[in-house]
């Protein structure tokens, strides 16, 4: 076994890089019938390291369900008579907007209103590979139809507004008042 000597301070020091500081040998543990006049102490061996556990998070790959390993995620089954009404729901607001924007710009307008089925087929596509959508467009959150439905039947009274009183575009016909109906008299 070589002799094993530390190396001094000045030499570290003087050392240009770590080729210069030489081989450092590692001495294998003292064997049985080894001398009894070697009273330096065994040196001692790192133990074998073990790896570290991967993180939680990199354990599986996302979006896939455990134990799968290059399949695709199955997609939910969706029943036509949903898909259809989540369909209608995604129309409705296209088919408002594009009325309004027709009537402001008849080429743009007009082109979106002709795209308008195959721009909710897409649309309803993507919503049904989504379960929460899926549950919130056929949910208690549905409701939303009503106040769709509410704002379409107020619409032509925001406009008459905004044209007469914004856009002053509506004038109010001026009445003599000899050609007023006479206020109904009640019967006493």
């Amino acid at each position: 076994m070589p002799d094993v000597t530390p190396l001094t301070d000045d030499e570290i020091m003087s050392a240009d890089d770590f080729d210069d500081l030489g081989t450092i040998i590692v001495a294998d543990p003292p064997q049985e019938g080894t001398p009894a006049g070697d009273d330096r102490p065994p040196p001692r061996s790192a133990p074998a390291a073990e790896p570290d556990e991967p993180p939680a998070h990199a354990k599986r790959k996302r979006g896939r369900p455990p134990g799968s390993k290059n399949e695709a995620p199955k997609r939910a089954r969706i029943a036509v008579g949903i898909r259809a009404d989540i369909n209608a729901k995604v129309s409705m607001p296209l088919e408002v907007g594009g009325t309004i924007w027709a009537a402001r710009d008849q080429l743009c307008g007009g082109v979106f209103l002709q795209q308008r089925p195959a721009i909710a087929e897409a649309l309803t596509d993507i919503i049904c590979e989504s379960p929460d959508l899926v549950a919130w467009f056929t949910g208690p959150a549905s409701g939303f139809m009503r106040y769709l439905n509410l704002a379409g039947a107020l619409w032509p009274v925001v406009e008459m507004i905004g044209a007469h009183h914004v856009y002053h575009s509506v004038e109010t016909p001026v009445m003599d008042h000899r050609e007023m109906p006479a206020p109904a008299t009640r019967a006493a």
